[in-house]
């Protein structure tokens, strides 16, 4: 990485008007370094509120270079900063404070609407996904009045997006109590009515399926679940994991994307949207929109529209193939 610092002091000085377009925006939380396309593949550097987060997957920087880069965001940006270094090279991250962090959560503001956004945590992953800003903008200026469904919600960042917009309901389904507790916690930040707000810790398989009515089956059927009935919304957020098993079924983004697509469909109701995404970099964008709409069409359900929907510019692509695809599906 020997041309790290040229490289990060490049990608600030292009990042310059998006930096004043997110100050007018109430955002502080975003990109500042997208090594993959800006010239160190494996790093990450990302700002949450007054915090920073570097993120290697290759080559670990060093304590030096985490320290110049610090300087030159906080110069850039023209403020203080803490910062935090997850070297997830390694099996198992391990993560390095190379500044000192408060134990007070610290949270962060995107669009205007503050999030848990700390650095320290029981996870890994950031807890709030930059990249699907976009999605969370999309949400906010499409829920008015609408029921949402939210899957996979993690800590229900574009459930949050919804409330805001005046959705007249959202539920957020998850398997981790952790982070739906967040979810609920980023709503009260924003003193959001929290009445509308409902989370679900289950799994999405049978919620889904049985939204959907079509039922559990087999051993699955067996197995401990809430029992739901069949019940149609106005906007479903699909947001998978890359691959996951469980009792259910399995998650797999690459081989079988449409056992989670049928019965998200099928529970969305007649003239409503979905948004969608699939994270897998070898994924082709355009082969898995031909999987979309052949999905839809086998279960009756053929799509009105299907809209790619971008990463924002601190995500940027030289070759218009971003790892996170997201698609917004009109039916």
């Amino acid at each position: 990485m020997s041309d790290l610092i040229p490289s990060f002091s490049d990608a600030l000085l292009r990042r310059d008007p998006f930096f004043r377009t997110m100050q007018a925006e109430q955002t502080d939380c975003y990109r500042l370094f997208h090594g993959a396309v800006e010239g160190c593949p494996g790093l990450s550097i990302d700002r949450y509120g007054n915090h920073l987060l570097f993120q290697t997957w290759r080559e670990a920087v060093t304590a030096e270079q985490i320290e110049a880069l610090h300087a030159l965001a906080c110069t850039a940006l023209q403020c203080e900063l803490t910062s935090v270094w997850n070297d997830r090279s390694k099996r198992g991250a391990v993560q390095h404070e190379t500044h000192p962090i408060s134990e007070t959560p610290t949270s962060g503001v995107e669009l205007g609407l503050r999030y848990d956004v700390r650095l320290r945590h029981e996870g890994i992953d950031p807890l709030l996904f930059l990249d699907f800003r976009a999605g969370r903008r999309w949400m906010r200026r499409q829920a008015l009045d609408k029921d949402v469904l939210n899957l996979f919600a993690y800590t229900c960042g574009i459930g949050v997006a919804a409330l805001a917009g005046g959705a007249k309901q959202v539920l957020n389904v998850d398997f981790a109590a952790r982070s739906l507790e967040i979810g609920r916690r980023n709503a009260q930040y924003n003193q959001l009515d929290v009445q509308r707000f409902k989370t679900l810790k289950e799994n999405v398989i049978p919620v889904i399926r049985q939204f959907a009515g079509l039922g559990i089956r087999g051993r699955a059927a067996r197995r401990k679940y809430t029992r739901l009935s069949p019940r149609l919304f106005d906007i479903v957020v699909l947001d998978p994991p890359r691959l996951s098993k469980s009792p259910f079924g399995k998650v797999d983004l690459v081989s079988d994307y449409a056992s989670l697509f049928k019965p998200a469909l099928l529970c969305t109701r007649p003239g409503g949207k979905l948004i969608f995404t699939n994270n897998v970099a070898s994924v082709e964008e355009s082969a898995w929109h031909e999987r979309l709409e052949k999905s839809a069409k086998k279960a009756g359900r053929p799509l009105q529209t299907l809209i790619p929907l971008r990463p924002e510019e601190d995500f940027p692509s030289f070759d218009q193939r971003w790892p996170l695809k997201m698609a917004i599906l009109h039916v």
